[in-house]
């Protein structure tokens, strides 16, 4: 996970002169969420995205791009793979939490990128219901 974005990180982190510990205090962040960034142990959320950008002196949506695509679809396919039926009591809760949550991971992300990213969730989440069906 996140390889091309931990890697980036370094590299750009490396190319300024900073130490992991000088660019979690740039950014406002731990030193051990840096770290686990730069590891590819985690990917940022789009507020921490804003203040490695800002330290790293790169735009945001540089960040965001190379985040994995499945970091954003994974809650999402949470709800389009989930047995139990939308009427089911309590699923409804969880629908809504779900969406919210995806929502608000994609709410800062460039247009045209969310755009891309809810259009490859519904190509795998087609691709799902053909397998299922035995269509594909």
């Amino acid at each position: 996970m996140g390889g091309g974005l931990g890697r980036f990180v370094g590299d750009r982190r490396a190319e300024l002169g900073l130490s992991r510990k000088e660019l979690a205090d740039a950014s406002g962040l731990s030193y051990p969420y840096v770290s686990q960034i730069e590891t590819g142990e985690r990917e940022p959320a789009l507020k921490a995205m804003r203040g490695l950008a800002a330290a790293l002196d790169v735009p945001v949506e540089q960040l965001a791009g190379l985040t994995s695509p499945a970091q954003w679809m994974t809650s999402a396919t949470v709800v389009a793979s989930s047995p139990t039926p939308p009427s089911a009591v309590g699923s409804e809760r969880r629908h809504e939490t779900v969406l919210l949550a995806v929502e608000r991971r994609l709410r800062e992300v460039p247009p045209l990128q969310r755009l891309a990213l809810l259009s490859e969730l519904t190509a795998r989440t087609v691709a799902e219901l053909s397998q299922e069906r035995g269509d594909g």
